[in-house]
């Protein structure tokens, strides 16, 4: 059984697996190919185009080679890849040589469009794809130098995947270049189906609140951090790049800001850092003031409190926790309901059942003001990542504060300052500015 066969025995069950004959020349081929994956009308004219200008003297397979090119194979997993990723096969009648081409595909991949989770203003309007060539192609189309460098992997050996590695040679630290890649070579056989695989690979806590890496789908972002000396790695239909290793600056500076005056600039990442803290403290310092210390507050300021929360039924800790509860669940359902009805769920959640709790007295006007402004903070920040991390970090805050009261909340602070100095992604300190002062370029 020779090649051809094997193949045809391979995919016989797949209904989309197409085998068929083709003369170029008076010269039988042998074409298979999954015609989901091919536009095989197109590719079979591209072909016939070929046949007025063959000669008999050469290898009609040689003459498709130096005209379309492709490549040639020789096993049946190479085979069996190369047709499991859109191209056709071209068999002698003998089956002794097989030639692979890359012709011409059907749409099958989302076009690029306007960023769908990050809003730009004066910056480019163009988004990565789920297509890992397209994004490629996007940048470098945006980044000239010859000194950007592209390095593609295959892992996985039952459902392989396409890893492609971005670094500018002369920014980038040779040390860690290489510790990425013998990472991705050593498990080229592990499979991956999500990015918590792709971490496992990249040897990442599994644990940590920190985001070892930045995901953007601008690509103007990417170049960005690529010209910081950062890797950028693409996982394909994955419409995402991954900036590594990830810094604490990554929280409230974005490229898109060097587009405004230096001024401007200045005071829009002043006013995210002033929503990090808001979004941080706001939830602990009510429970602290309220439950714990009242006694630091102006007695008018104090007796007005109180009177907000006349008829609430338990502790501030507990409101605080109950309403919290509810806005995470608001918040979560927001994002994942269809753009047609999500803002009628964030209307109902955030302003009818903010009311009614409020005239059912279950919490008080002033948790519902402390709350509205913690979301609205939280979400100023640079990337869903470091939302999530500082959505985490603000019940820490809150459960120390409803114990120790003011003390507590600045126990809290020093902690999560020293936990984050503790942090490393990639043997770089996490409070580091930018990738050139973690370390030697080794």
């Amino acid at each position: 059984m020779n090649l051809y066969d094997q193949v045809n025995q391979y995919f016989e069950e797949s209904s989309d697996f197409v085998k068929e004959e083709f003369l170029i020349h008076n010269k039988k081929i042998q074409l298979c190919y999954f015609e989901s994956l091919v536009n095989i009308n197109e590719s079979r004219n591209s072909l016939l185009l070929l046949e007025p200008y063959s000669n008999e003297s050469i290898d009609v397979f040689d003459q498709i080679f130096s005209t379309f090119g492709g490549a040639y194979v020789k096993s049946l997993d190479e085979i069996a890849q190369s047709l499991l990723r859109g191209r056709i096969g071209l068999f002698s009648e003998d089956g002794s040589t097989i030639l692979m081409l890359n012709l011409l595909h059907p749409q099958i991949s989302r076009a690029i469009s306007p960023p769908q989770t990050e809003s730009v203003l004066l910056s480019s309007f163009d988004a990565f794809t789920e297509d890992i060539n397209t994004n490629i192609g996007m940048l470098r189309s945006k980044i000239t130098a010859n000194h950007l460098i592209v390095s593609s992997y295959s892992v996985g050996s039952f459902n392989p995947r396409q890893i492609s590695m971005f670094y500018i040679k002369s920014r980038s630290q040779k040390k860690f270049v290489n510790h990425i890649n013998s990472l991705l070579e050593k498990h080229k056989d592990t499979e991956i189906e999500s990015i918590q695989d792709l971490s496992k690979i990249l040897g990442l806590p599994k644990y940590s609140l920190v985001p070892p890496f930045l995901s953007t789908e601008l690509p103007s972002e990417s170049v960005r951090h690529l010209m910081e000396g950062r890797i950028i790695i693409f996982l394909d239909h994955h419409p995402f790049a991954m900036a590594m290793p990830g810094f604490v600056t990554d929280l409230w500076s974005m490229q898109g800001d060097r587009n405004y005056p230096f001024v401007y600039m200045i005071t829009i990442r002043m006013v995210r850092i002033l929503g990090l803290f808001v979004s941080l403290l706001a939830p602990g310092l009510y429970v602290a003031l309220v439950a714990v210390n009242p006694e630091v507050l102006r007695i008018q300021l104090a007796l007005s409190v109180a009177l907000s929360r006349e008829g609430v039924p338990y502790p501030a800790l507990i409101e605080a926790l109950f309403m919290l509860g509810i806005l995470e669940m608001v918040i979560e359902a927001s994002i994942r309901l269809p753009k047609s009805i999500g803002p009628t769920t964030t209307m109902v959640g955030g302003i009818i059942l903010g009311q009614a709790v409020v005239q059912a007295k279950l919490v008080s006007n002033l948790l519902i003001i402390i709350l509205a402004a913690t979301t609205i903070a939280n979400f100023t920040l640079v990337s869903y990542q470091n939302a999530y991390m500082i959505r985490i970090l603000k019940y820490v805050i809150l459960l120390i504060s409803a114990v120790y009261g003011l003390l507590g909340t600045l126990v809290g602070v020093v902690w999560i300052c020293f936990y984050l100095s503790s942090m490393t992604t990639f043997h770089y300190p996490y409070v580091n500015s930018s990738i050139k002062s973690g370390g030697s370029n080794e």
